[in-house]
């Protein structure tokens, strides 16, 4: 197969970029053409050998170790406030949903395989709704679980992530 000069540039390796498909990094000259394909040697013609690009395996390696969840605990400028804002990500790939912190989230929002969603909890009390005559007074258990419904819209199977709606009431 033939493809001309200004359809390619040559490159060096120096061997932590590339695999041979036998699996042995490849240290050498290359090819990469302008279709993101990248093969042995200086010069592309019909013997040219494809080689794998491992930077973008290792990326995607980084980024899934990543992908783990915090431990998140409210501090106590959040309980005076009486909230905190809590960070929830699914990778839509295998729909995988993890909590995590703030940076994390939004680190990991930018990426196209997750479907973030944020919720604030109520962390004051009362824990249980209060009746006074003819009024409900929805405690912390019924707004959270209230607000883990609306993000069940964004995130489907947050709801069996979540379930004890008074974690964290003081």
């Amino acid at each position: 197969m033939y493809l001309p000069k200004s359809k390619y540039i040559t490159k060096y390796s120096t061997g932590d970029e590339f695999i041979k498909p036998d699996g042995s990094a490849y240290t050498g000259y290359y090819v990469e053409t302008y279709k993101g394909n990248f093969y042995q040697g200086k010069e592309f013609n019909s013997d040219s050998i494809k080689l794998r690009d491992i930077r973008a395996l290792e990326e995607f390696k980084l980024r899934a170790s990543n992908f783990v969840n915090n431990t998140i605990k409210p501090t106590e400028k959040d309980y005076k406030e009486g909230s905190f804002i809590r960070y929830f990500l699914q990778d839509k790939r295998n729909k995988q949903i993890i909590e995590v912190n703030k940076e994390n989230f939004l680190n990991l929002k930018k990426e196209n395989y997750t479907i973030p969603v944020s919720i604030e909890w109520i962390l004051s009390q009362p824990l249980e709704d209060l009746n006074k005559g003819p009024y409900i007074y929805f405690g912390a258990k019924t707004q959270n679980k209230e607000s883990v419904e609306k993000a069940e819209k964004q995130i489907k199977g947050i709801s069996q992530f979540i379930f004890n709606y008074g974690q964290f009431v003081v």
